[in-house]
């Protein structure tokens, strides 16, 4: 039999091979792009089969549980490092995403639903920044970055070895925090333009009495607002390339985390 088909298809194989689905499978769960709704299930599935079918050669050869009991707990971990690699690139999609929601507060525009008084969906500033985060994730290649980064931890932390998964559940916990500094970062520059906006409103108030302040805070606050998140939208782009190149950084990170002191160099 020739060599690459014993390679797929040998006995000793097929729990390497599973092994390997489960953390692809945790990847496709969180990893922007490859986690996307939108995909059939089927599809979804016969992507993941075949990345692995892919990657298998290239696995190290491991030491598999000689005990089928053994073997849930080992395939959970594989499915858990999956999944904190793909939470890398997803806090930074998610924070910014935030970031429109609090832009969509602040300006008014979130009232839209609820003043209309009909079922007329939200301002949707968070779902148009998460596609332009995206937009730039998928150009810069940030998805092939996650395949990447996973055939690289399979070298580091093979399948169904050692895992250290306090020292590596720390690490991926960390990353979480990205979500609200990136969604900070790319609302500061409309934020400081309607604080500056509302406080200006609050002297007029107080200077002139007669003037409906809350008439006029509408259109000011939402003309204003509209015009600092298109003003920023460049801003916003490079901050967000800056993240997703160094990707590759974090995902060494959360690699070595669930690989330190658990027997792997």
């Amino acid at each position: 039999m020739p060599t690459f088909v014993n390679e797929f298809f040998g006995p000793d194989r097929w729990a390497v091979f599973v092994f390997i689905t489960a953390r692809l499978i945790g990847l496709g769960l969180t990893a922007p792009l490859w986690s996307m709704p939108t995909y059939p299930r089927s599809i979804r599935a016969a992507a993941i089969a075949v990345l692995a079918l892919l990657l298998l050669p290239s696995v190290p050869e491991t030491t598999m549980p000689e005990k089928v009991l053994d073997i849930p707990l080992p395939l959970v971990m594989e499915f858990i490092v999956g999944m904190s690699i793909g939470l890398t690139a997803a806090v930074i999609i998610q924070g910014v995403a935030y970031a429109g929601d609090v832009l969509s507060l602040q300006t008014g525009l979130s009232l839209g639903a609820a003043l209309s008084g009909g079922d007329i969906p939200g301002a949707g500033l968070g779902q148009m920044k998460s596609v332009a985060a995206l937009l730039i994730y998928v150009a810069l290649g940030g998805h092939l970055i996650m395949l990447q980064g996973l055939a690289e931890s399979l070298q580091v932390l093979p399948p169904g070895g050692p895992v250290n998964i306090e020292t590596g559940g720390a690490t991926a916990a960390a990353a979480f925090s990205v979500v609200f500094t990136s969604a900070a970062r790319v609302a500061a520059p409309a934020m400081v333009a309607l604080l500056l906006t509302n406080i200006a409103l609050a002297i007029l108030a107080r200077a002139v009495p007669q003037l409906n302040v809350i008439m006029v805070s509408f259109p000011m606050t939402i003309g204003i607002g509209l015009l600092m998140i298109g003003v920023s939208l460049p801003i916003i782009a490079s901050a967000v390339n800056g993240w997703i190149l160094d990707l590759p950084v974090h995902i060494t990170t959360v690699i070595d985390g669930y690989a330190a002191e658990a027997g792997v160099p």
